[in-house]
């Protein structure tokens, strides 16, 4: 083939996967020691979910170094409809006057869980740094034990809760163990201060993101019994598990659990 048509074709080819609104072609990345879906995801700005799809990837335990891995690069149609999405959420005043500590559990040398090259911490704060945004345009406000990450003990996160009067305390994590098939969502409290709230989130979460409904629990975590306001600690799934770990990592998910603790929160009767 000449190059004049060679080049004729690509931009016609280029124009008409425009015109579609697919997803287009990113480029190609050769697959390295240690690297993992979940950091190509975070390097080129897409999502794991995206990544399989592309590849025909079903179980990311398959990859092998020196895959070519195709990335994919989305459209500004599906960019501008996200926008469009995250304006829509309503706004109301019905958090005036009421603070919420979120706190994004872990942190710094504390990564919490890890699995399949995913950190808990980054997903505590991903969550958080979201119901931060939802609560706002409730009228909440919101005080942050960390935005980056940096470790706090748990102390020191509960010490921070325990300045603000009329006050609740939420801390975000996901879950790990042993048994990769265990699944689901679980909130947990420890006073009866707490279990109310406990409640109110979890019913929303559960629904929300249709997980496994694991319930509402006591527990005697030293940042729930330290914190003096109502204080519970959500799991907003098991990244143990590949199919969860899977969903957790995603955008959509991660606006999902946040909108649904807003919602708790919202509808929580506070003393």
């Amino acid at each position: 083939m000449y190059p004049a048509k060679r080049i004729h074709l690509t931009l016609v080819t280029a124009l008409m996967f425009l015109c579609s609104g697919t997803v287009l072609f990113g480029g190609i990345h050769t697959l390295r020691k240690g690297e993992t879906l979940y950091g190509l995801a975070r390097k080129y700005k897409t999502s794991v979910s995206k990544l399989k799809s592309y590849n025909g990837i079903r179980d990311h335990r398959t990859l092998q170094i020196g895959q070519r891995i195709k990335i994919p690069s989305s459209s500004s149609r599906s960019t501008s409809s996200t926008k469009k999405a995250t304006s829509s959420y309503p706004s109301s005043s019905v958090g005036r006057g009421k603070t919420v500590v979120i706190d994004a559990g872990h942190g710094g040398k504390d990564w919490g869980a890890y699995r399949g090259g995913v950190k808990e911490s980054y997903l505590n704060m991903k969550v958080a740094g979201k119901l931060e945004y939802y609560l706002k345009r409730h009228g909440y406000r919101v005080v942050m034990t960390r935005r980056s990450d940096s470790f706090l003990s748990l102390s020191r996160r509960a010490s921070i809760a325990n300045r603000y009067r009329n006050a609740i305390f939420v801390s975000i994590h996901f879950n790990s163990t042993r048994n990769s098939w265990v699944r689901g969502a679980e909130t947990f409290y420890a006073g009866a201060a707490g279990r109310q709230l406990a409640s109110s989130i979890h019913r929303e979460l559960a629904s929300k993101c249709r997980m496994k409904n694991r319930g509402v629990r006591f527990a005697r975590f030293a940042v729930l019994v330290q914190t003096k306001c109502p204080a519970v600690l959500v799991e907003c799934g098991f990244i143990s598990n590949p199919s969860e770990r899977a969903r957790c990592v995603t955008s959509s998910f991660q606006t999902t659990a946040a909108q649904a603790i807003a919602e708790g929160i919202r509808k929580y009767r506070w003393r």
